[in-house]
């Protein structure tokens, strides 16, 4: 069973949330505040997968191609180096709430 963590107060976030919790029935949708305090100091979506955790654009990635099908195409992202797709993550991220 998969869980992913978000952001409630954000409205991004919470849609998100919701649409990969009806495309996926074996995930388990958590509010972020039931992480450990430094997770919850990252301010990011977490998605955690049997003992694997993702942070990050990583989070984004691989909770899209747990869907499986379709989205495992997702996985071309991988191919930019992470510190690139984690700074264009921040900076959505950072104006998530103005969205």
């Amino acid at each position: 069973m998969s869980e992913i963590y978000i952001d409630n107060n954000c409205k991004v976030c919470s849609s998100y949330g919701n649409w990969i919790n009806k495309k996926n029935n074996n995930l388990k949708l958590y509010n972020q505040k039931n992480l450990s305090e430094n997770e919850i100091m990252l301010d990011t979506l977490v998605f955690k997968k049997e003992e694997n955790v993702y942070y990050f654009s990583d989070a984004v990635i691989m909770s899209i191609a747990s869907l499986g099908g379709f989205y495992k195409s997702i996985y071309i992202l991988k191919l930019f180096p992470k510190r690139m797709r984690d700074f264009v993550y921040n900076i959505f991220a950072k104006n998530r709430h103005i969205i």
